[in-house]
């Protein structure tokens, strides 16, 4: 009878570590929940639940995915090299949306932007968030940097992409300008050119009709068509580059300042962002 109840505690025992194994290969006891990633554990699960909800709140507000981030084993890259890989890595498919990253191998916090966050978040808006967050991580306040980081991100795709915004890739000197109209400006464009056609109409139909009057111009009397070959010649091509300096900073918080310097990650994704040892 004993061996018979010890054989029955033997298989409760393995049936519950089993059961351990599962859930915890489903992540329910894991640390990383959501967005967040708290790989060299430095929040508490209250801490990692409420920066949670913030960074939810923000992606269904931007559509961007949004990554808050720990690791005290950065396998041997930089701190932005990880950021990068980081988000390509989590976010094949969505490529706009920003990794926030405490990196304590290389002791830097890190902001790495995609797609349309590059637009959003410029080098001078990147240098605000990262000081504010400074304050909190050199501190220990691991928490409070994450939040700032988040609300940083958050007040600025509230307040919209910078006028004259563009992208300058470090790498290749190549530029992208952001354009967009606003719905003033193409009202203004639409009268302007219902007015300029109502007045090219107005002097033609006054010229060839006399006002809509009864006379009619004899356009087959005076018409005249002459059709000539024309032949081009491809002679030669003049391609000249020209490499923008770098911009200085000196938008402050305010939000001011429309570059953002862009990179290639190792996956050949384009990211910007900037860090901050500590």
């Amino acid at each position: 009878m004993r061996c018979l109840r010890t054989i029955k505690k033997i298989k409760y025992f393995f049936l519950l570590l089993m059961i351990l194994l599962l859930f915890g290969s489903t992540g329910i006891f894991a640390k990383d929940e959501g967005s967040v990633y708290d790989g060299a554990s430095l929040l508490t699960d209250q801490e990692i639940s409420s920066l949670n909800e913030k960074i939810t709140t923000l992606q269904q507000a931007s559509g961007w995915n949004i990554y808050a981030v720990t690791t005290d084993h950065a396998e041997g890259k930089s701190a932005r090299a990880y950021a990068d890989d980081f988000f390509d890595a989590h976010s094949p498919e969505q490529e706009d949306g920003v990794a926030l990253l405490i990196d304590m191998d290389n002791r830097e916090i890190y902001i790495s932007t995609c797609g349309e966050a590059i637009r959003y978040l410029t080098d001078t808006r990147v240098d605000a968030i990262l000081d504010d967050a400074y304050g909190y991580v050199s501190e220990g306040d691991y928490a409070g940097c994450l939040n700032a980081m988040v609300d940083g991100v958050s007040a600025y795709y509230e307040r919209g992409i910078n006028k004259g915004q563009y992208n300058y890739d470090t790498q290749t000197g190549k530029v992208s300008v952001y354009r967009s109209l606003t719905p003033a400006e193409i009202l203004v464009a639409v009268l302007l050119a219902l007015a300029v056609g109502g007045i090219f109409f107005g002097v033609t139909v006054g010229k060839y009709r006399l006002k809509f009057g009864t006379w009619q111009y004899p356009f087959r009397d005076y018409g005249e068509v002459n059709l000539r070959v024309r032949d081009d010649r491809f002679v030669n091509k003049f391609v000249t580059h020209r490499r923008i300096p770098r911009q200085t900073s000196g938008g402050g918080s305010g939000g001011g300042g429309s570059r953002s310097s862009t990179h290639r990650s190792s996956s050949g994704r384009s990211h910007g962002g900037s860090g901050r040892k500590f």
